[in-house]
């Protein structure tokens, strides 16, 4: 793979990347609000969409984390590859 079609793809990743994080943030925003805001779900029968509510939001923040995660590890490996060059460069001038 050429370096313009790998720089064109990590672009494509993290643009999807980035979407999934702020669509992730919207859900936790509106389910936090239906659940614990001013737009609580007050009846007692209805209490269970309110525990639903409750589960989008920890199944989200586990989504963003892995998201999160992956992106971390992959700008570490962008770092370590980076080091390993500079020093398979200093070994060559050695």
């Amino acid at each position: 793979m050429s370096d313009d079609m790998s720089d064109e793809l990590q672009a494509k990743i993290q643009t999807e990347r980035d979407e999934a994080l702020a669509t992730l943030s919207e859900v936790v925003d509106e389910a936090r609000y239906k659940s614990l805001g001013d737009g609580r779900i007050r009846s007692p029968e209805k209490e269970r969409i309110r525990l639903k509510y409750l589960r989008v939001i920890i199944s989200a923040q586990d989504t963003r984390r892995k998201i999160l995660a992956d992106k971390e590890l992959e700008e570490l490996a962008e770092r370590l590859e980076e080091i390993e060059e500079q020093q398979e460069s200093r070994r060559a001038t050695v």
